[in-house]
């Protein structure tokens, strides 16, 4: 496992095998000022994945595993370019592409995303992405995968008070 931070963002990186015996990469990028407060939340971060991310568990170092790890694991930490990007990644309703690489969002989690969002999007002190986030929040319900549907603005205020308190400040919505 590795951790390190550069340009305002927060990088958790680590390998493993998975139960049948595959090499798998995982990458979490996530913001450097305000994740550490949000550690039991995840810290305000995304999960980046990559289309191919296992490989058979390697007997040595050679020139696959070095290929695998570079194109996946390391181009996974040009996929978030900035805070800014976080933001608009965390306001996304779903997953995102870029190339073979992924960011996972699943919808039960959009709510607090965009709670995550509106907090970056306040201290970078982009009105406009603001805007947009606040349009999202009011959008109305959403459907969930098992079926049921979900008030995306109710529930933004039940994490928005969990993040208040964690951050030490008042998050309006």
């Amino acid at each position: 496992m590795a951790r390190w931070e550069s340009q305002g963002l927060a990088y958790l990186a680590w390998i493993s095998e998975d139960v049948a015996g595959s090499l798998t990469w995982n990458m979490n990028v996530g913001d450097a000022k305000f994740g550490p407060a949000l550690e039991k939340y995840g810290r305000m971060s995304v999960p980046i994945r990559g289309s191919g991310s296992e490989m058979p568990w390697p007997r040595a170092v050679d020139t696959s595993l070095e290929k695998y790890l570079l194109e996946g694991l390391g181009g996974s930490t040009r996929f978030v370019a900035d805070r800014t990007d976080l933001c608009v990644l965390l306001s996304s309703p779903g997953d995102v592409w870029r190339g073979e690489l992924s960011v996972w969002l699943p919808v039960a989690n959009y709510p607090a995303r965009l709670v995550q969002a509106l907090v970056l999007a306040r201290d970078l002190g982009s009105a406009d992405l603001e805007s947009r986030i606040q349009g999202r929040l009011e959008q109305g319900p959403i459907r969930l995968s098992n079926g049921r549907s979900m008030d995306v603005l109710a529930s933004a205020k039940g994490w928005a008070s969990r993040y208040s308190s964690a951050l030490g400040f008042d998050i309006a919505i």
